[in-house]
């Protein structure tokens, strides 16, 4: 019998063994979740490379109403503004209208008509895209790198606001031509030049117009920033889900660069496909 208050020692090796134990099931549960991060993020690529809808084909024009929604004298209209803005300015506004997107957001599908397309010249950049999807409800107007400095994203917010009550209405040749035209006044107005049919003291005033700074957004960001990471502190693994989930084709975001490829040019079209570069900057939201 052990005498009174005796305490067995542990075997030479003992705790070391049992640390030694620890840091194997530390490393694979480790393993284990960076195996499912892997797993979660190669699911999340497959889901949208299945969700992109096809791009309908490129024509030599500016207007393409692949949901059939405008009415002739709308598409006449913007053909007319488009075609006498790029040939003054090299600014190419192409709008295409779709009767559904297939859950893919429309940002992502106007930057895609964007790299395929690439509307604008080489080297300017002075590429617009604007894309309505009508199942979905949704717009966006896609701008490229060198229209961004006159068409910043909140003027395009404005623009798409002051189209949103005849877009909410149904009424796609009236919201679509006021973005047009909005556009096209703005643009034109940039490089001192005048385009009948599209002048800033009517519908394109709304692009003058820049939403009021309350101090809201800069508070919202921080409060959003601190909540990121806040979640990356407490599990680290978010880390490398998020940075390999950015690796992937989405946006083309800043960095994107230019799109080499000739423009039709010729034959009386629109001729305003020559390579432009397009960043991710634009405006879009419901309707």
């Amino acid at each position: 019998m052990a005498p009174a208050g005796f305490r067995p020692q542990p075997a030479p090796g003992g705790r070391a063994r049992r640390r030694g134990t620890l840091v194997r099931v530390s490393l694979t549960r480790a393993a284990r979740l960076a195996a499912l991060s892997l797993l979660l993020v190669a699911v999340l690529f497959v889901e949208t490379a299945v969700a992109q809808v096809a791009l309908p084909p490129r024509a030599d024009r500016s207007v393409h109403d692949v949901a059939g929604v405008l009415s002739n004298e709308a598409v006449d209209t913007m053909e007319r503004l488009h075609g006498a803005l790029f040939a003054q300015t090299g600014v190419a506004i192409v709008v295409v209208t779709m009767p559904s997107l297939e859950g893919e957001p429309a940002a992502d599908f106007a930057l895609r008509i964007a790299e395929a397309w690439q509307p604008g010249r080489a080297g300017e950049d002075r590429g617009v895209v604007v894309v309505i999807a009508l199942e979905e409800r949704e717009l966006f107007i896609a701008t490229g790198y060198g229209v961004e400095g006159f068409l910043p994203d909140g003027r395009v917010g404005a623009i798409r606001d002051f189209a949103r009550p005849a877009l909410s209405q149904n009424d796609f040749s009236t919201g679509l031509l006021q973005i047009s035209q909005a556009l096209t006044a703005v643009s034109a107005a940039e490089f001192n030049v005048t385009i009948d049919g599209a002048t800033l003291s009517t519908v394109a005033a709304a692009g003058q117009r820049r939403p009021r700074d309350d101090g809201r957004g800069g508070i919202i960001g921080l409060l959003v920033m601190l909540g990121m990471g806040f979640l990356l502190f407490r599990h680290p693994s978010l880390f490398f889900l998020l940075m390999f989930s950015g690796m992937g084709g989405g946006y083309g975001r800043r960095g994107a660069g230019g799109f080499g490829g000739g423009g039709f040019g010729g034959g009386g079209g629109f001729g305003g496909f020559g390579g432009g570069g397009f960043g991710g900057g634009g405006a879009g939201g419901s309707f």
